[in-house]
C-alpha cells in the first residue's frame, strides 16, 4: 500500500542560513524542489519515466506560509504528498515539522505536465495509468491553491536591477532553475526589509522560462497591503511575479 506521504528527517544546513541565523525564506523553495522529486519518485514517476513518454513536470505556482524560520542545524521532519489533479493542474503540498511535531512551514504548489517536443501543456490523462487524479493524502497543508498574482494597480513599479542568467542558475533542463528566482527577488528588496524583517508568506508565479545569457529586468513595489511585489521581465515577457509578506 502506498504511504500517504513522503517523509524524511532533515538537518538545516549552514548554506541555507541568512544573516539572522535562520533559514532563508527563499531557500525553502530549494528544499521543496528536492522533496517534489523524491515524492514523485515514491509514486513511481521519476523524471526518466516521464521523459520516456515525452513529458516533464513544470512548476506554475508556489505558496508558502512560515509560522517561524528554523535555525541552523535544527532537526526537522519534511513531508510532501500529491494532493490531487483538477483539470490540467496537479497539486503537491509540503510541511516542515519541528521536533515537537508542530508544523512550522506549510506550502502548496501547482504543476502541469509539458509535452517536451511541442513545448505545450499536456493532458494529465497521459499518466493516469501511473498517477491517480485522486490525492495521495486528503489533508491540505495550505488552502486554497497558490493564487495568481498581479501588481496592485495603485503601485508604481520601481526598477530594482537586473540578473544575467549564468551557468550557476541552470538546471538539467538547461533553463534557470525555479529555485533561483526567489533568491533574485529577495536580493532586489531594500536591505532594511530583507535583513530586518521576517517573511511570513512567499507566493510565486512562474510564467516564462529564462535561459543562459538572458537578462531578467527586475521591478519591485510595496503594495497598499504592505506586501512587496517583485516582477521579472525578459525579452518583453513576464518571467515571474511574486508577493512577499513580512511581519
Amino acid at each position: 500500500m502506498m504511504p500517504d506521504k513522503y517523509q524524511e528527517e532533515y538537518i538545516i544546513p549552514g548554506y541555507f542560513i541568512d544573516c539572522n541565523h535562520k533559514l532563508k525564506a527563499s531557500s525553502f523553495f530549494d528544499i521543496a524542489q528536492e522533496l517534489a522529486v523524491r515524492g514523485s519518485t515514491q509514486l513511481g514517476l521519476p523524471d526518466p519515466v516521464l521523459n520516456a513518454r515525452g513529458l516533464c513536470w513544470i512548476l506554475l505556482r508556489n505558496s508558502i506560509h512560515y509560522e517561524r524560520l528554523p535555525h541552523m542545524a535544527e532537526r526537522v521532519t519534511l513531508q510532501t504528498w500529491h494532493s490531487g489533479i483538477r483539470g490540467p493542474i496537479s497539486t503537491r503540498d509540503y510541511r516542515m515539522l519541528e521536533e515537537s511535531g508542530k508544523a512550522i512551514i506549510n506550502a502548496t504548489s501547482s504543476w502541469a505536465l509539458m509535452d517536451i517536443a511541442a513545448r505545450k501543456i499536456a493532458k494529465p490523462e497521459r499518466i493516469y495509468d501511473l498517477l491517480s487524479p485522486e490525492p495521495q493524502c486528503p489533508e491540505r497543508a495550505l488552502e486554497p491553491d497558490a493564487p495568481k498574482i498581479v501588481f496592485p494597480t495603485v503601485c508604481v513599479k520601481e526598477e530594482a536591477g537586473s540578473h544575467l542568467v549564468s551557468w550557476s542558475d541552470l538546471d538539467y533542463n538547461k533553463h534557470a532553475n525555479n529555485g533561483k528566482h526567489p533568491h533574485w527577488a529577495m536580493d532586489c528588496l531594500p536591505a532594511e526589509v530583507s535583513t530586518g524583517q521576517t517573511v511570513t508568506d512567499f507566493i510565486f508565479n512562474y510564467i516564462h522560462e529564462v535561459r543562459l545569457g538572458d537578462t531578467v529586468q527586475l521591478y519591485r513595489a510595496q503594495g497598499p497591503d504592505g506586501a512587496w511585489y517583485v516582477e521579472g521581465i525578459c525579452n518583453d515577457l513576464q518571467s515571474f511575479i511574486c508577493k512577499i509578506i513580512f511581519n
